[in-house]
């Protein structure tokens, strides 16, 4: 069960709103989970590489790598709304991303 046009546009759409100064393509391919491949969509951005996987019909898991090596998730098993998906991966990684570059500032996000 491959992505539909409407699921990469969606992809796409969260994309380019949170980039907007640089093209990031979301590219098809395959990955191997639990031994069968599912199709995914996945984009890159700096040292991050994120990955779609559609398990099936309306289920979708997300994760993201950083540095190819350090393998992250949100924490849900599987999603069955893509754009809750594709939001929480991207929330992941800026809270990671945020956390990894203050790492011993004290941050104070009150105003």
């Amino acid at each position: 069960m491959d992505f539909i046009q409407s699921e990469i546009e969606i992809i796409q759409k969260h994309v380019d709103n949170r980039w907007r100064e640089k093209d990031h393509g979301v590219h098809l391919g395959d990955i191997e989970v639990d031994g069968k491949e599912q199709p995914a969509a996945v984009w890159e951005h700096k040292h991050y590489t994120f990955v779609i996987i559609k398990m099936g019909a309306f289920n979708y898991k997300s994760l993201f790598y950083f540095l190819r090596d350090k393998r992250f998730d949100a924490g849900v098993d599987v999603y069955n709304d893509l754009d809750e998906c594709v939001d929480a991966i991207m929330k992941c990684q800026a809270e990671f991303s945020l956390a990894k570059t203050t790492k011993g500032l004290k941050v104070d996000t009150k105003k």
